[in-house]
């Protein structure tokens, strides 16, 4: 079995983190399935302007939680890196083994 490179995914766009599929009967799911009833309830209730106006605000919804998670994934992404070279720090040690 040969090992997958995720460096080579990445470049040939094999590997793309934002790209999942929804899993069936899964929280995300129930909670994406209950907010498009709520908005198709809301713009029932609402004229022509106040559904072009629910609508801008939901587009700059998605755009806050777009830029939101894109900031999320990077902060975890170099915290995660942070953490795998501290690894190799040796300055903090004040015992040392006594097998090895």
């Amino acid at each position: 079995m040969q090992k997958r490179k995720i460096l080579s995914d990445l470049y040939n766009g094999k590997l793309n983190p934002i790209a999942q599929e929804v899993v069936h009967g899964s929280d995300y799911q129930k909670a994406m399935e209950q907010a498009n009833e709520l908005e198709e309830k809301l713009k029932a209730m609402l004229n022509q302007e106040q559904t072009a106006l629910l609508e801008e605000f939901i587009s700059a919804h998605l755009q806050l939680s777009c830029v939101g998670s894109e900031e999320r994934f990077t902060y975890g992404f170099r915290l995660g890196a942070r953490m795998i070279l501290e690894i190799f720090e040796k300055d903090d040690e004040q015992l040392k083994p006594l097998i090895g």
